[in-house]
């Protein structure tokens, strides 16, 4: 019997970060800060790049030998934070604006 990489709760959190940082990216017209959407879209790859080699060891019914349900929910967890969450000094810097 093959054993489950994911459970289905964790597919549907990944699935939903993922629209969450593709709908982040998309929606503005000019990214604020362009290193912190390359960090992003580096995490993204990382985390795809190991599912591809998860479906590659699946499909030559090779065992693997790691987590990487762990490690593309952590990959997918940095480019969110990366795009998602406004750094401390930016949210002072907007509030000295407007006072």
């Amino acid at each position: 019997m093959e054993r489950m990489m994911f459970d289905l709760q964790a597919l549907k959190e990944i699935r939903k970060k993922a629209d969450e940082i593709s709908y982040y990216c998309m929606s503005r017209e000019q990214p604020s800060d362009p290193h912190r959407v390359s960090m992003a879209l580096d995490q993204v790859c990382r985390a795809l790049a190991m599912f591809a080699e998860m479906e590659l060891h699946r499909m030559q019914n090779q065992h693997i030998p790691y987590d990487p349900q762990s490690y593309i929910k952590g990959r997918l967890g940095i480019a969110y934070r990366s795009v998602l969450q406004v750094p401390q000094e930016e949210i002072r810097i907007q509030h000295s604006k407007r006072g």
